[in-house]
């Protein structure tokens, strides 16, 4: 029975060093049977010699379809860098200087390129104002300083320079820890100028949206070559001279530059708003939390104040 269930299976290096060679005739013979290879006679490989006392090999037994590649790897030379290796070669310089690269320092906020947008878009609206105010300065000089917003407008486009000159030059020493003095005087400094931009562009709105609602309750006649818009009610009476505009032109174009004024100033205002709402949700920006496995298992929040 033993040699009915061996004769069942392929020939291994032990049947094949078996002297006799009892396997050999059965159908069950392997690829590198050792003692066919041996036999000169054999129809298999007839000019192949056996050398017994050489150590036996079941390399040459291999019998599958699968590719064998039993040739060493080359690991010397150069490699492609993974983030693991890069990772590994940015500490060892780490504890060789003993100083982090700046580009690897974190912003000072959080969501530091919504913000660097929010303030080049300060840049671009206070720059608008600017222009829109030296437009009404050239088209009507005897309006009132608070219908000529170049107080709104230079406030705003100065908070974007800061701001972009904050978010893109200045950065934090190590994830929690508090701001060098130059930088948080800076910081300082640049919320400053935009709180008082934001209120200096809201004010702006207000005045252009009262002088537009007044305009719309008067009626404007000419007299002496000069524009003179008079409200109805009479017992409050408001009038409002326009030496250098015809009544035409205070209905028309003076009336367009107002609301220009107006939307510019109150996007300026919006932005402003935004971008010192990002500066206060910082305050706790580095997050570090819990991986949330079941609805039980809550994850636990913990936050460091920055």
């Amino acid at each position: 029975m033993k040699m009915e269930s061996t004769h069942e299976r392929p020939a291994s290096l032990y049947d094949n060093l078996r002297p006799g060679g009892s396997l050999h005739s059965s159908g069950a013979l392997s690829v590198g049977n050792l003692t066919t290879v041996g036999t000169n006679n054999s129809p298999y490989h007839p000019s192949v010699p056996m050398d017994r006392l050489k150590s036996p090999s079941q390399a040459n037994c291999l019998s599958t379809t699968v590719p064998q590649n039993i040739a060493a790897p080359a690991i010397s030379g150069r490699h492609t860098p993974t983030r693991n290796s890069l990772r590994h070669s940015r500490m060892i310089v780490l504890s060789r200087n003993g100083t982090v690269p700046r580009k690897y320092l974190p912003p000072i906020l959080y969501h530091h390129k919504l913000a660097k947008g929010l303030a080049g878009l300060q840049t671009l609206v206070g720059a608008a104002v600017v222009t829109v105010s030296s437009w009404i300065y050239i088209y009507s000089p005897s309006l009132s300083f608070r219908d000529i917003p170049f107080w709104s407008g230079l406030p705003l486009l100065l908070s974007g320079l800061l701001g972009l000159l904050l978010l893109c030059c200045c950065r934090k020493d190590y994830p929690g820890y508090p701001l060098s003095c130059c930088v948080f005087s800076f910081k300082a400094t640049s919320l400053t100028v935009s709180v008082i931009a934001g209120v200096a562009c809201f004010c702006a709105v207000m005045f252009a949206v009262i002088h537009l609602l007044s305009l719309q309750k008067m009626v404007c006649e000419a007299e002496l070559d000069v524009c003179i818009c008079r409200t109805n009610n009479t017992s409050y009476l408001e009038e409002r001279p326009y030496p250098d505009l015809s009544c035409p032109e205070v209905e028309n174009m003076l009336t367009l530059l107002l609301i220009t004024s107006a939307s510019v100033n109150c996007l300026g205002g919006i932005l402003v708003a935004w971008y010192l709402y990002l500066h206060w949700s910082s305050r706790y920006s580095y997050v570090y939390s819990q991986v949330r496995t079941n609805e039980i298992n809550r994850p636990m929040v913990i936050t460091n104040k920055l």
